[in-house]
C-alpha cells in the first residue's frame, strides 16, 4: 500500500467545483435528459414492487421534515430518506442504466449509476428554498454520474472483485449535490471525506438473487445525500479519502490505482454517455444473451419449439453471476422472481418464448410455466476462450451463441453490443415507450396530460428557469 502528500480528490474536488454547464459537450447533456426520463420511468414501475412498498413504508413512518417526494405518492420526507427511498424504488426491477466501460480507457466497468445520482438530485432541487435551473441540475448530474465509474475504473481489475458502483456511489452523489448547492473548494473536499466514510455494498445478493443487491443503490444516494449535507453544515473530511494510507485504492482495492482512468480527460469527456439503456428487467449480463439468441431465431426462422440446446459461451465473471449456482448447477429453475432476474437460462427462454424480458412478463405464474421452464433446461453456459479478456476491458462481453435444433442445424453468432447499448442505442421514441411502459405496469400510473409535460419538460430542461417540480408533478 502506498501513501500520499497529495490526494488526487484535489484535482476531482477542483474539477467539480469550476465545472459549468457552459462546458459540458453536447453528448453529455443528452446522455443525462435520456438518464432522467430512464431512471425516473424505472422508478413509476417499481413503485408496484413489493421492495419499494417496504423502504416507502419505512421512510414514511420515520417522519420528519418534508423535503421531499416519495415517488409513485404525495407523502415528502428528509432529503437522506427521500433519496434511499426512490432509488431502491428505482433498481427493485432490474430497469435502471448501466456504465458498460469507457472505449478509451479499457478498463472495465462502473456499474450502476444513474439510480443514486439522479434520484439524490432531483430530491435536493426539489426540497430547494430558491428556484433550481435546468441546467444546474444538468450539469450536477453529469458530474456525479461521470465520477461513479471513473473512481471504480480506476480501481481496475480489483474494482470488480465483490464490488458494486454504489459501493463508491457517495463520492457521485456527493459531488453532484454539493455542486448543486454551489458548494466551495473547501465545502465540496470535505463532502467528498465523509463520502468515503459511507462506501459500502457489495454483490453477494447478485450472486444469490436475493433483495439486498437494491438495497446498494439506496444506500449509496442515501450516503452521499448525508455526506453534502454534513458538509453543508461545517463537517470536516478526511483530505485523503482515496490514497491514503487506509483510503479507498488501498484498503478496498488492494493498492491497484490507474490515475488515467480517474483524471485523464477530466472535465472534457463525461461517462455518463457511456451508459446503457437496460431493455430488459433482469441482471445486465444476462442481456446480451437474450438479444443475441432472439435476434438469431428470428433472422434464421427458427421457432421455439424447434430447438434442441442453446449453447452461450460467456466470462468466468458472467457464469458466477447469472448461469451457475454455488453447487455449480445451471439455475434453471429460479424460485422467485428475483432469482430469476439473475438466472440466465430462464430469462433467455422468457425472451425467446415471450419477446420481452419485464415485469408484467416476468411473474410468478411464469415461474411454474412449463414451456419456459423445458426451454430452459436445455440452455448450456460455459466459459468461452477470450471472454475474461474482454470482461476485463469492456466490463460486459458479447456472448457467443449457438442454437441447435432437432434436425441437427447449427446457427450460431455473437452480437458485439446490445440494443440500448451506446455503440446500439436506443432511440429517443424507443425510450419513451419503454418510459410508457413502465407507467402502464405501475399501480399508480401518472395522469396522460402529467406524463406528456414531463417528458416535455426533460426536452426543454437545458432553458429551464425553475425545475424544483419535474417529478413531483408525475404524482399528483
Amino acid at each position: 500500500m502506498s501513501t500520499v502528500t497529495e490526494d488526487p480528490i484535489r484535482d476531482v474536488v477542483h474539477h467539480v467545483c469550476q465545472t459549468q454547464f457552459s462546458d459540458l459537450p453536447e453528448a453529455a447533456v443528452a446522455a443525462v435528459q435520456r438518464a432522467i426520463i430512464d431512471t425516473v420511468g424505472a422508478g413509476i414501475a417499481g413503485t408496484s414492487s413489493t421492495m419499494s412498498k417496504m423502504v416507502v413504508e419505512m421512510a414514511e413512518s420515520a417522519g420528519g421534515r418534508p423535503d421531499a417526494r416519495l415517488w409513485g405518492g404525495r407523502v415528502r420526507v428528509p432529503l437522506a430518506e427521500a433519496a434511499y427511498a426512490n432509488a431502491v424504488t428505482a433498481r427493485c426491477l432490474e430497469l435502471d442504466d448501466v456504465h458498460e466501460g469507457s472505449p478509451d480507457l479499457g478498463l472495465g466497468f462502473g456499474g450502476h449509476v444513474s439510480v443514486m445520482i439522479i434520484p439524490a438530485v432531483l430530491a435536493a432541487a426539489e426540497a430547494s428554498a430558491e428556484p433550481v435551473s435546468g441546467a444546474d441540475v444538468i450539469t450536477a448530474i453529469a458530474i456525479g454520474s461521470d465520477l461513479v465509474p471513473r473512481i471504480r475504473m480506476a480501481a481496475g481489475t480489483s474494482g470488480r472483485f465483490g464490488w458494486e458502483g454504489p459501493t463508491i456511489g457517495p463520492f457521485g452523489v456527493a459531488a453532484a449535490v454539493g455542486k448543486l448547492w454551489k458548494f466551495d473548494v473547501s465545502t465540496m473536499a470535505n463532502a467528498m471525506g465523509a463520502a468515503y466514510s459511507q462506501c459500502c455494498g457489495n454483490v453477494q445478493g447478485t450472486v444469490d438473487g436475493a433483495w439486498d443487491v437494491w438495497l446498494n443503490a439506496g444506500l449509496g444516494a442515501r450516503g452521499g445525500m448525508v455526506a453534502a449535507n454534513l458538509a453543508r453544515h461545517g463537517h470536516r473530511g478526511t483530505s485523503a479519502p482515496l490514497l491514503g494510507v487506509s483510503g479507498l485504492y488501498n484498503l478496498y482495492f488492494g493498492g491497484e490505482f490507474h490515475p488515467e482512468a480517474l483524471l485523464g480527460g477530466l472535465g472534457s469527456r463525461f461517462e455518463g454517455a457511456n451508459l446503457s439503456v437496460k431493455i430488459y428487467s433482469s441482471c445486465r449480463y444476462t442481456h446480451n444473451a437474450i438479444y443475441a439468441t432472439g435476434e438469431l431465431a428470428h433472422h434464421n426462422g427458427i421457432a421455439v419449439d424447434e430447438i434442441e440446446e442453446i449453447w452461450v459461451g460467456t466470462s468466468t465473471s458472467g457464469l458466477k453471476m447469472v448461469a451457475v449456482d454455488s453447487e455449480g448447477n445451471m439455475k434453471c429453475r429460479p424460485d422467485s422472481i428475483s432469482a430469476a432476474q439473475f438466472s440466465l437460462p430462464f430469462v433467455v427462454a422468457v425472451g425467446l418464448k415471450y419477446g420481452q424480458v419485464f415485469p408484467d412478463n416476468l411473474t410468478e405464474q411464469m415461474l411454474r410455466d412449463p414451456e419456459v421452464l423445458a426451454l430452459a433446461e436445455k440452455v448450456v453456459v460455459e466459459v468461452a476462450a477470450g471472454k475474461d479478456e474482454l470482461n476485463a476491458t469492456q466490463g460486459y462481453p458479447p456472448d457467443d451463441i449457438r442454437i441447435t435444433t432437432r434436425d441437427g442445424q447449427v446457427t450460431s453468432g455473437c452480437i458485439p453490443f446490445t440494443k440500448g447499448h451506446p455503440l446500439n442505442p436506443v432511440t429517443f421514441d424507443e425510450l419513451v415507450a419503454k418510459f410508457d411502459h413502465c407507467c402502464e405496469i405501475s399501480e399508480r400510473p401518472p395522469a396522460e396530460d402529467a406524463r406528456l409535460r414531463f417528458l416535455e419538460s426533460v426536452r426543454q430542461l437545458a432553458v429551464a428557469t425553475d425545475c424544483r417540480d419535474l417529478v413531483a408533478g408525475l404524482f399528483t
